[in-house]
């Protein structure tokens, strides 16, 4: 066959994933797909993957996305008479400390949202199922029966002959030297002298995807690291359960193992904690079903744990340690969509180890973000707009990715914080800051103030009442009655300058731009089925100026928004979000503090109206406005200057507060935000933000959302029993249904309980008619927790 001159879509990657992608754009109807390999089908890490596949996980997207992987491999053998391997064998995890007990009795709770049953069950059941293992220190396990395995190269194998079946082409032994552009659109894949004209390509070529996207001038941030198990001959243990018989997939999270029977033998791997990162230039260039060298040193910490969860590997015979490179990205997630830098170009990898119970739902999520040209579905957390270029840094992958593995299987508590690659992007006033002792988290390459107090009141981490609760309470207690300085510097600065600035942005967001100079607008930008891309805030400067102030983790989303949407408009944006620094100040004694901080006097204002101010040897402008729903303003400082401000205000008497305290007052006010309450998949009205659409705009989105019928609505929960702490994403239930999921959750000190904002279905009639509805219960690890809504907020609702 040879290498046509042109295709409407290539696809770089011949593993599982480029195979997934592909299958599922031909299954959609699409032609003129073409896949190029630079070896073999599978030669990459496809092959040498264990090929787990868990239903359950830590989030909504991974669960629902697992699921269809599940069911599509069982499909596939029918369809192409290539066999897969699935096998439903079910699923074992031990915990054997509480604190771990609690944490995959979440994931259960989190399945039952989905329809997906689990059972806690004890350690003598655990011995049942898995006759093998040692449960002398096991406290509880979950057994899950419907999870499985497959033969990833199989997988691979099937969904290739499903896209060959409809007329996409493979390529093997074909590596792309560069990619081409025109007009800074993806344009041509290059294979040595040869051109494939392409109207969109896919880079899905797992470890050598960073730097086949650094062709186009496209970031995407990914590293390799070796990954280690072992395979054992035979062993009579595992041959006497019988010909065909299998054990469950066995997590031992507590002691960083997994393990499964392997051909009468078993395969046992890790995530260690001290994992080894893998530059690409170890790698010799025709790497391809090839392994690393074995590291026995390496990965005896790990066999001494599997001795003890597993004696009988005391007899057993190895047959090889198996040392394949996989890839992982900063936050543990993997990541697709398309290049924020480059269009038509479109990205997928970094799968963290979960490449094979990925491959089917993500590939199809690919799949139809190319043809509809927006997700299809919720993706935010594995959406690569969340990667800005400045976290693509070579430096920042090495030093992060092995600890991302190692810490593979750590509890979600909150609180917790990568210690590798730190302090990448600092506040103006950082310095100031850890004179004051803030606790910082990473979030997005920037560091985050989470709290005061230092690192004293910070651990030991839990599930239960953390240790800044108090400090935490003194902070939200400075918020509401003192003046609080809250580090907003991370968030993103748009100007958009120009003699259509109005109009382009009266196109782009949904709110009325056409406001007085000094105004601030809060409003959402739409896609053009009506969700929410994000939300943010847009000061207008001058006739033709404005300044929009957008989440730091938005910034990448939001400039490419603008520039798909720019069109014929004469205007020009610049991200200037390292040239200011924003400081809140929350709290009643907010404006004796600014004026105190100066002699020149504090312009009266109103709720969302700036104007130009002075602090100490400082110029800014300042905005009355507070994210946290109290009494306060927001001040705007050009970085150099931002730490003489800071001065200015602590010498005032203003104190501190972090993301924790501010987080609180948020979810009490109602105030909703991007990545929780706000998604894609969210319209305005859901979201109880419909006021502050400008219909008859024009702007994106405006028709979808006039047409879409409310079916659900962001509420208020009040928990009843204080000892409820809510983790993450918990069904909600009403007459005994699932009616919808927890989006944010936060200890109340207004309450002495905890407060949540919570997207549900039902009773939408009791909640458009009543203040409160009562009779609602939250599940939170196996445990149910009565608790009240209303479509108000918190503060005013509960009173």
């Amino acid at each position: 066959m040879t290498l046509p001159t042109h295709a409407r879509t290539v696809i770089i990657g011949g593993g599982v994933i480029g195979c997934s992608i592909a299958y599922h754009l031909a299954r959609e109807g699409r032609t003129d797909i073409v896949v190029l390999e630079r070896s073999k089908l599978t030669s990459g890490t496809t092959w040498h993957a264990a090929g787990l596949v868990r239903r359950l996980r830590p989030s909504a997207t991974l669960t629902k996305l697992i699921n269809y992987s599940i069911d599509l491999y069982g499909e596939l053998e029918r369809e192409t008479g290539q066999a897969t391997g699935w096998t439903q064998t079910g699923s074992l995890t031990l915990a054997t400390n509480p604190d771990r007990l609690t944490n995959i009795k979440c994931q259960v709770s989190l399945g039952r949202a989905f329809g997906l049953e689990a059972e806690v069950v004890d350690a003598a059941r655990a011995k049942d199922l898995w006759p093998l293992i040692e449960v002398d220190d096991v406290i509880g396990a979950v057994w899950s029966p419907s999870d499985g395995r497959v033969n990833p190269s199989d997988v691979a194998l099937a969904l290739s002959k499903g896209a060959k079946s409809r007329g996409v082409k493979f390529f093997e032994d074909t590596a792309v030297t560069g990619l081409q552009k025109k007009g800074g659109r993806i344009s041509g894949v290059e294979i040595g002298p040869h051109v494939i004209e392409a109207d969109e390509v896919v880079i899905a070529c797992g470890l050598w995807s960073r730097d086949v996207a650094e062709m186009a001038g496209a970031h995407m941030p990914l590293y390799g690291c070796e990954h280690f198990y072992i395979l054992t001959k035979p062993l009579a243990e595992v041959q006497a359960l019988g010909k065909g018989a299998h054990l469950p997939t066995l997590n031992d999270q507590d002691a960083f193992l997994y393990a499964r029977d392997d051909v009468e033998g078993l395969l046992v791997g890790s995530f260690e904690p001290h994992a080894k990162g893998l530059p690409l230039s170890r790698l010799p260039a025709d790497f391809s079903f090839d392994l690393l060298d074995e590291d026995w040193d390496h990965f005896m910490p790990m066999m001494e744990n599997a001795l003890r969860r597993i004696p009988a590997l005391e007899q057993a015979e190895v047959r090889m340690l198996l040392n394949g490179p996989e890839s992982f990205t900063l936050d543990s997630q993997f990541m697709l969509g398309e290049s924020p830098e480059v269009p038509g170009l479109f990205l997928m990898g970094g799968m963290n180890s979960t490449g094979i119970a990925l491959a089917g739902g993500a590939g199809k999520a690919m799949a139809e973000w190319i043809i509809a040209g927006e997700p299809t579905m919720e993706l935010n957390e594995a959406d690569i707009r969340r990667f800005s270029p400045e976290m693509n840094v070579l430096g920042a992958l090495e030093a992060r990715i092995p600890e991302v593995l190692g810490r593979h299987y750590d509890n979600p508590y909150q609180g917790r914080s990568m210690e590798t690659a730190r302090g990448q992007r600092r506040s103006p006033i950082h310095t100031g800051l850890v004179a004051a002792g803030a606790r910082f988290e990473e979030r997005g390459g920037w560091e985050r103030v989470v709290h005061f107090g230092g690192e004293n009141v910070h651990f030991p981490l839990s599930f239960g009442i953390p240790t800044w609760r108090d400090q935490v309470g003194q902070e939200v207690e400075a918020c509401k009655t003192g003046a609080a300085i809250l580090d907003q510097s991370a968030f993103g600065k748009i100007m958009v300058q120009g003699p259509d600035a109005c109009a382009f942005l009266n196109h782009l967001c949904a709110a009325q731009m056409d406001v007085a100079l000094g105004r601030i607008a809060y409003t959402q930008i739409l896609n053009a089925q009506g969700g929410v891309e994000s939300d943010l805030t847009v000061q207008r400067h001058g006739a033709d100026c404005y300044l929009l102030v957008v989440g730091a983790a938005e910034v990448v989303r939001v400039l490419k928004r603008m520039r798909e949407t720019k069109g014929a408009h004469h205007v020009e944006f610049t991200d200037v979000t390292s040239g200011y620094a924003i400081l809140g100040l929350a709290g009643a004694d907010a404006k004796r503090v600014l004026q105190a901080t100066t002699t020149v006097h504090l312009p009266v204002l109103n709720r969302f109206q700036f104007a130009p101010f002075e602090i100490g040897l400082a110029r800014c402008w300042v905005g009355k406005l507070s994210f946290t729903g109290e009494e306060g303003y927001e001040l705007y400082i050009p970085s150099d200057m931002a730490m003489a401000a800071h001065e200015a205000l602590v010498a005032a008497g203003a104190s501190h507060a972090g993301l924790y305290a501010s987080g609180s007052l948020r979810i009490e006010s109602g105030y909703r935000a991007f990545g929780h309450e706000l998604s894609p998949g969210t319209t305005p009205q859901e979201a109880g933000l419909g006021a502050f659409c400008a219909f008859g705009t024009g702007f994106v989105g405006e028709e979808a959302v006039k047409d879409r019928a409310v079916n659900r609505r962001i509420v208020s929960i009040l928990f009843d029993d204080p000892n409820a702490i809510p983790i993450h994403d918990e069904p909600i239930y009403f007459a005994g249904q699932v009616v919808g999921q927890i989006t944010s959750a936060a200890w109340s000190y207004r309450f002495g309980r905890s407060v949540a904002l919570a997207m549900v279905t039902a009773p939408l009639d009791q909640l458009g008619t009543h203040t409160v509805v009562d009779g609602f219960a939250v599940e939170i690890a196996c445990s149910r927790f009565t608790a009240k809504a209303s479509l108000n907020p918190a503060k005013e609702a509960f009173v």
